[in-house]
């Protein structure tokens, strides 16, 4: 991209910021909400462009900037020793010998694995970037609105991940997907199974007890027969109620099942200190 075209495109990304700056109240609430993951990010690209990029994720949510490099060599090196990094954004072209997308195979063949965004100024083959399990392809210039689906994906591939790439299915009408992270508890009400996830409560027709054989080893626990618990959410138990982190939901638990959960909630915490 040349020099005139790329102030270019940092004054209309300038522009835009301010617009969703406006908006910023609105928007944290929306986030607070989903209680979203944060993006550990590299960024590997050149200076100039890594200027731009940290503009545009200035103003969204839950995004740490963990390192910038702008060679391959540089690259291999960060994301090998520091395993802190979850997501990566990658131009193809670099200050290097070997492209953007070489590096990032090669790591790959040594098992580094991290959700990457690929950054190109030419068209790529979409077979090839699907071999490579490259998370989304953004060719330059692209707007913020881009952006921010790509990152957005590799929220989403890296909640798939952390869960050990389970993912759970809810059947209704139709039929959804969650991970174990995003649901708080399954009940049973009147034989009706109702899933609550962070942001909704939705039938399923799925039998609990598949649930519960389903999520076993995934910190599930039942209360009584008819309701699994998320351990990961669980903020208090309080008489006879069970209260969720960041989350109005609540759920009610029996005198002779409450000290059992109790224990087990207290060996869950314990085990994660």
């Amino acid at each position: 991209m040349k020099g005139r075209e790329l102030l270019c495109w940092i004054h209309d990304i300038r522009e835009h910021i301010e617009l969703r700056q406006r908006n910023t109240l609105k928007e944290n609430v929306q986030v607070s909400q989903m209680n979203e993951i944060v993006i550990k990010l590299l960024i590997v690209c050149h200076s100039d462009q890594t200027e731009m990029l940290t503009l545009l994720l200035d103003s969204m949510n839950n995004i740490e900037i963990l390192a910038t490099v702008s060679t391959a060599n540089d690259y291999i090196d960060t994301l090998t020793q520091n395993s802190d990094i979850n997501a990566v954004l990658l131009h193809d072209e670099l200050n290097s010998e070997i492209r953007g997308l070489e590096a990032y195979n090669l790591l790959r063949l040594r098992g580094r694995h991290v959700p990457t965004i690929l950054l190109t100024e030419s068209i790529i083959s979409a077979s090839h970037i699907a071999d490579l399990e490259i998370t989304d392809i953004l060719q330059m210039p692209f707007t913020w609105e881009r952006l921010k689906l790509g990152i957005e994906k590799q929220r989403k591939q890296i909640q798939f991940m952390n869960s050990g790439g389970l993912l759970v299915p809810v059947i209704s009408d139709q039929i959804r997907l969650f991970t174990p992270e995003d649901i708080l508890f399954i009940e049973s009400i009147n034989r009706v199974v109702c899933v609550h996830t962070k942001s909704d409560v939705l039938k399923s027709t799925i039998p609990i007890k598949v649930y519960e054989r389903y999520l076993l080893y995934n910190d599930f626990v039942l209360t009584h027969r008819s309701c699994i618990i998320n351990l990961h959410h669980v903020d208090r138990v309080q008489d006879n109620e069970i209260f969720f982190k960041e989350s109005k939901h609540s759920t009610f638990i029996t005198d002779d099942k409450k000290s059992s959960f109790i224990k087990q909630l207290s060996i869950f915490i314990n085990k994660r200190a």
